[in-house]
Parts: structure tokens; sequence; C-alpha cells
């Protein structure tokens, strides 16, 4: 199976299971709790796309996987009740410039 078919597979996958989610939901199956977890799933992508960066020595994958889970960090502490919503603008800040750093260190060690 080609690289582009894995990643095609994993996206239909997941796509497939958050409407399996969301169909339940509306038949009152899921619990109301768990939608405070969907940040997961963005958390989860974030580290993928931050995983592949590395070991495909992609800048942008860096940036972008950098966002991805400061993005999904902070949906899942605010719903969590452990974060205050005026933090979002500095995290996001920050992550994005840790992502231009990490992409700029990773073009310098090639």
């Amino acid at each position: 199976m080609s690289r582009a078919s894995r990643g095609t597979l994993f996206w239909g996958a997941l796509l497939t299971l958050l409407g399996l989610i969301f169909l339940l939901n509306n038949f009152n199956v899921v619990p109301a709790n768990l939608w405070q977890w969907w940040p997961g799933f963005v958390l989860g992508a974030g580290a993928l796309v931050l995983a592949r960066g590395f070991v495909q020595r992609r800048g942008s994958g860096l940036v972008a996987g950098t966002v991805l889970v400061a993005l999904g960090g902070f949906w899942l502490l605010d719903n969590l009740g452990r974060m205050d919503e005026r933090l979002f603008m500095p995290i996001l800040l920050m992550a994005l410039g840790m992502g231009l750093v990490l992409r700029s260190l990773l073009a310098t060690s090639r």
C-alpha cells in the first residue's frame, strides 16, 4: 500500500468514526460529557502532522503540527474548565513561533 493511500485510508476511517459518533449522539447513545473530549482528535492529528514533519524533514509539517497540537490542547483544557479563553491568542502566537523556530532549526541541520 502506498503512502498516499495509507493517508487516505486513515482520514477516511477517521471521518467514518466521527460520523458514527454524531449518528449515535443523535440517538442519545453517546453520553453528553463525551463531547468535551472532541479536541483530542485535533490534538492527535496535530501530533501526527508534527511527527511526520520531523520524520520527513518538512518545515510546513512542523509549523502546522505545532499549531494543531497547541489548539487541540487549548480547546481540551478549555472544555475541562482548566483554561481561560483570554489565553487563546498568546498560546496561538507562541505555537506559531515555536513551529517557525523548529522549521528554521531543521533547515540549518541539513
